[in-house]
């Protein structure tokens, strides 16, 4: 099978979230759930509390955001930088501005149903 999901095709929906405005999609999920692929848009500053179920790789398309993790210095993502956060990871997430992002998830970080 191929795919195809053109921009107006990308259907962002706010996720209810503490301490982020945030919008997501995930318009390619894999068979079985075994991977997602979507955008991930925060809309205004945001200082989000999220802890990874999943493994993500992630393109940042616009924006910065930081990550901080556990045990780790925080890393800043620019445009252009690629990114990788293991399942299990408990972070912080600080988007000083605005952010937009392509994820990529294994497994889905959510089911087809959402």
């Amino acid at each position: 099978m191929i795919e195809i999901i053109k921009t107006h095709q990308r259907d962002l929906q706010l996720l209810d979230v503490a301490g982020a405005t945030v919008q997501v999609s995930d318009p390619i999920i894999g068979k079985g759930n075994n991977l997602a692929a979507g955008f991930t848009e925060y809309t205004e500053p945001s200082r989000l509390e999220w802890t990874f179920t999943y493994d993500e790789v992630f393109f940042m398309v616009e924006g910065a955001l930081e990550v901080h993790a556990v045990g780790q210095d925080p890393v800043t993502f620019e445009v252009g930088d690629l990114g990788y956060i293991e399942k299990g990871t408990q972070t912080t997430i600080v988007v000083p501005e605005h952010a937009y992002l392509l994820h990529v998830t294994q497994p889905a970080w959510r089911d087809k149903a959402d």
